[in-house]
Formats: C-alpha cells, structure tokens, sequence
C-alpha cells in the first residue's frame, strides 16, 4: 500500500524527472530545483492526483515545505473532506 508521500514522490519523479532517491521526506521542493511555476504545477497535480481543493494560503506555503510536510498537508485536508459538516446529516 502506498503512503500519500509515496504518491507525491511519484508526481515528482514523473513531473519533474528527478530522481526518486533525490526525493527524500526531508527534502523542499526548492532543494529540488523548482520555481515557482513548478510550484504551482505540482499543486495542481496534487489537486488532481488525491481529488482535493488545497486552500490559497496553504499554496504559498509550499515553497519551503519538505515533501514529507507536504504530504502531511494532502492528509489533513483529505481527513477534513471525509469530516461531516457540523449539524449536517
């Protein structure tokens, strides 16, 4: 079973051409070589890749994120989809 980091690991690899053993969890994506329109590339693949909305501000964030930090973001905000809204039934 793949982890969400495995999954954002696997973006970058295929996106990006880098080496998987490059992307480790500690690992930004500015160490990686990526701009800021890189940046916003990835966060549309992420968007794609797990069916999520990542919040404006989470966005700018990004930039100096580790990948694992990353992958915790896509975590939180797939656990908070899965949350029914308050009162609703």
């Amino acid at each position: 079973m793949s982890t969400t980091f495995d999954k954002v690991q696997a973006l970058l690899v295929e996106k990006y051409n880098l080496p998987p053993g490059d992307i480790t969890p500690q690992s930004t994506l500015e160490s990686l070589g990526l701009d800021s329109l890189d940046l916003i590339e990835l966060l549309f693949e992420v968007e794609d890749a797990f069916n999520i909305r990542v919040p404006q501000e989470g966005g700018a964030a990004l930039r100096s994120a580790t990948v694992q930090e990353i992958a915790d973001s896509v975590d939180r905000v797939m656990a908070e989809n899965a949350t029914p809204a308050a009162g609703g039934r």
